[in-house]
């Protein structure tokens, strides 16, 4: 039998249960890896988690596989989601009405906290991209850690191509001005992402 692809799963997130798990299933590693870059306690990313997939099956008929992939598109409305949690003043309180499952074990939170941990390993290139502004921050980590290419990131943005080009081509020479202010940017050559140690 073949397997269906992501769009014929995004046309039943709402309507068929089958559907939803599957598409929950192959995608939720993407949006979790999205969210431990982002959120400081195991209970954010649970609530980030849940809230992006209530929100793409709310938005399912809006995925258009031709415009990018199902993690692109998921990562977008994880960022709004995201936007949305920050603004709201009790961000810590669990959002359980929301939640796709029966809450997080002890073993979950543990697992949560190491990889939130795992995610901050490069001190000097996390304490680098953190005094970046939030654009730079974001360009740096979508294609980065989250493991998007610089086609998907600019769908996740909602920005062209080349409009993503120039905005990374900017927050990579932030960044190495962070890193060794006082060194030109050409002797100075940096991973983009910031699990990996400079060089």
């Amino acid at each position: 039998m073949t397997e269906r692809t992501d769009a014929e799963l995004a046309a039943g997130l709402e309507a068929n249960p089958a559907d939803l798990d599957e598409f929950y299933r192959r995608h939720r590693e993407t949006v979790v890896r999205y969210a431990v870059r982002r959120c400081a306690q195991p209970a954010d990313v649970a609530d980030l988690v849940a809230a992006t997939f209530l929100a793409a099956i709310r938005s399912a008929a809006g995925f258009d596989a031709r415009r990018g992939n199902a993690d692109a598109w998921l990562i977008g409305i994880a960022r709004r989601q995201w936007a949305k949690l920050c603004e709201r003043e009790a961000r810590q309180q669990h959002i359980g009405d929301l939640r796709l499952g029966d809450g997080l074990s002890a073993d979950d939170i543990a697992r949560l906290e190491e990889r939130i941990d795992a995610a901050r390993t490069s001190e000097d290139v996390e304490r680098a991209i953190a005094l970046l502004p939030g654009q730079h921050r974001e360009v740096l980590w979508l294609i980065g850690p989250d493991g998007l290419s610089p086609s998907e990131a600019a769908a996740a943005l909602g920005v062209s191509v080349g409009g993503f080009r120039v905005r990374l081509l900017r927050a990579r020479r932030a960044l190495r001005s962070a890193l060794d202010p006082g060194a030109p940017a050409s002797h100075r050559q940096i991973s983009t992402n910031p699990q990996e140690a400079p060089t």
